[in-house]
């Protein structure tokens, strides 16, 4: 089955939602084109209509499933609205709780939740909650760290004790360091070559009209 048959992707590689200025419809798409899980990094303001138009922007550059990334803690119910209205392939979510009333209102817009957590707590709550999959964020991780545990192997290891039922099909998937637990379920070494000459092109692309610095 593989990660296809779990949540429609070629391959479990996630590109994190960074700030919205840098995780908008180029680099989401070219993650995607690659086979990999692109997601746009969603305002933390309400504003519906510009979230609608980079979802549609990100549509023009991809045939291929994408998602979006919300940060629970600022307002986000009209961005929110606006996920499920386009019925995008996947919502991360992340620091905050997002019960299972929403998450059944995601799936039944046939939207798969993926939760980021930081704690053994807060990875039950997501499995209590429904979610499709589990993004375990260890202290090294940049921006936004929400990982309260500092040997992230060793935590990342504990979650699917805690969330899943054995299955391999059910198994959670790991951020920063601890992606090497799963290199040899999931060989992702040339995708990941594909996602960062991507990645390249578009940060080039970015930057192209900056001055360049005299020689």
């Amino acid at each position: 089955m593989g990660w296809k048959g779990i949540l429609g992707f070629d391959y479990g590689v996630v590109q994190a939602p960074l700030g919205p200025d840098i995780s908008g419809p180029e680099l989401a798409a070219a993650v995607a084109n690659a086979g990999g899980i692109g997601l746009l990094r969603l305002p933390d303001w309400p504003a519906p209509d510009h979230v609608r138009e980079l979802i549609r922007r990100t549509r023009s550059l991809t045939e291929r499933p994408f998602g979006a990334a919300i940060a629970l803690p600022f307002p986000h119910e009209e961005n929110l609205r606006v996920v499920l209205e386009e019925k995008l392939a996947m919502l991360q979510v992340y620091w905050g709780e997002f019960p299972k009333e929403r998450v059944d209102e995601a799936h039944r817009a046939g939207v798969k939740v993926l939760h980021q957590i930081g704690s053994i707590e807060e990875a039950v709550k997501a499995k209590e909650a429904g979610v499709d999959g589990i993004i375990v964020q260890g202290r090294e991780a940049g921006g936004h760290v929400i990982g309260q545990h500092k040997d992230v192997r060793r935590f990342a290891g504990t979650v699917p004790n805690a969330t899943t039922i054995g299955d391999i099909n059910s198994m959670a998937m790991y951020a920063g360091q601890g992606v090497g637990l799963i290199t040899e379920i999931i060989p992702a070494g040339e995708v990941v070559k594909r996602l960062v000459a991507e990645a390249q092109r578009v940060i080039g692309e970015k930057l192209s009209d900056f001055p360049k610095p005299s020689e």
